[in-house]
């Protein structure tokens, strides 16, 4: 295999994305068998259960028999994990679709690869057990999940060792990503904004990463455009369709360039914030992603300028720091605009706790390609001036 080259850029898998596009479930999930299940979180029941049940009554009439696995937690663990495998294994599914937010997603892709390998979800991090392909995987999310919809990787907490473990794997492209704004006008706009942000945050670290390339800057810089020119409207106009469908858009397209230049020190924290507090992975990208590119600043200064134009910022006769600290600015702004946590002491974040923090940081494998190195001193020294 050491002379295998890896490609600039690579996308194995189908995008829908247009009004109503559950409707056609049947079409796409035809060529992946004849037995699929939908899984469903309880933090999406009470919303999205009467659109899974439509999916599912599609599917039975074409043929496609579906059953809805609704016993996933608010935020399953591996145990709740190896039950749903349990269950939806003698259903002989040939098919997996994840439907809701990211944490369904997340079960899903998990999922989808246990089923063929028959281990506990806690053995997959060691990948001498994975001999077999994943059952073909389906994304439906019902709002943007800032790239998991697209994203061969997912994380999950672990029931033995308290803390949120990643697995990343090409084999979990999924085979299509089904996005159906509409779906997304029943949030709160607050919500969506928030989510929005976190794509925003996987966007620009994609932008500044070691490995960016040509394409993964277009899909990067494309999201970041759509998500400044619709992210305050929203919060002043009210949701539409068409601003939820940028929005939409931004969020898969910042997952693509992800996949690719593999860099996100913002999902890094926030997945040990969000475990030791508690807090939202979202609104803890949202809050650290202007303190990680102030850190990243001098080592990648002129992709910071690019960032700066399609912000819509004015870079006539100043200096490229003076723009690329525009960029930072940038986006401060629009998180005060958009009424956003700016501070970790918003989110109940206590100081005695940010050592642990940055070292829990350290173990998720999303800094590699930064253009300066972290270590757990320089993730502290972040998370306090984020205080």
């Amino acid at each position: 295999m050491n002379n295998v080259i890896i490609p600039e850029f690579s996308l194995p898998s189908d995008i829908f994305i247009r009004q109503d596009i559950t409707k056609a479930i049947s079409n796409i999930m035809e060529p992946f068998g004849k037995r699929t299940a939908i899984l469903l979180t309880a933090a999406d029941f009470d919303m999205f259960y009467k659109t899974a049940d439509q999916m599912s009554n599609i599917l039975n009439k074409s043929g496609i028999g579906c059953m809805i696995y609704d016993k996933l937690p608010k935020e399953p663990n591996t145990e709740d994990i190896d039950e749903a495998v349990n269950f939806i294994k003698r259903a002989n599914c040939s098919s997996i679709i994840g439907f809701g937010g990211i944490e369904a997603i997340n079960c899903a892709k998990a999922v989808s690869i246990l089923i063929n390998n028959y281990i506990f979800c806690n053995d997959i991090f060691d990948e001498a057990y994975l001999r077999n392909p994943p059952v073909s995987l389906v994304t439906i999310p019902a709002f943007p999940v800032f790239g998991f919809e697209i994203n061969p990787l997912f994380y999950v907490a672990d029931i033995t060792e308290k803390a949120k473990h990643v697995f990343f794997d090409k084999r979990l492209y999924p085979k299509a990503a089904i996005i159906d704004p509409s779906l997304a006008m029943m949030l709160p706009p607050a919500d969506i904004v928030k989510n929005g942000l976190a794509a925003l945050a996987v966007a620009i670290e994609s932008v500044i990463s070691e490995g960016n390339n040509n394409i993964v800057n277009t899909f990067a810089l494309k999201a970041i455009d759509l998500i400044f020119r619709n992210l305050p409207l929203l919060l002043k106009e009210g949701a539409d369709y068409e601003m939820v469908s940028f929005i939409s858009a931004a969020s898969i397209m910042s997952g693509i360039a992800f996949s690719t230049s593999y860099l996100s020190a913002s999902m890094a924290i926030g997945l040990a914030l969000s475990k030791k507090d508690g807090i939202s992975l979202a609104d803890a990208m949202g809050v650290l992603i202007p303190y990680i590119m102030e850190y990243n600043l001098t080592a990648a200064t002129g992709k910071y300028v690019q960032m700066a134009k399609v912000m819509g910022e004015n870079l006539n006769d100043i200096t490229v720091i003076e723009a690329a600290i525009k960029a930072v600015a940038a986006v401060r702004s629009l998180e005060s605009e958009t009424g956003a946590p700016q501070k970790l002491g918003a989110l109940d974040v206590q100081r005695q706790d940010l050592k642990e923090i940055a070292k829990m940081a350290m173990k998720y494998p999303f800094m590699e390609n930064s253009p300066k190195q972290f270590d757990s001193g320089e993730i502290e020294a972040i998370l306090i001036s984020a205080l």
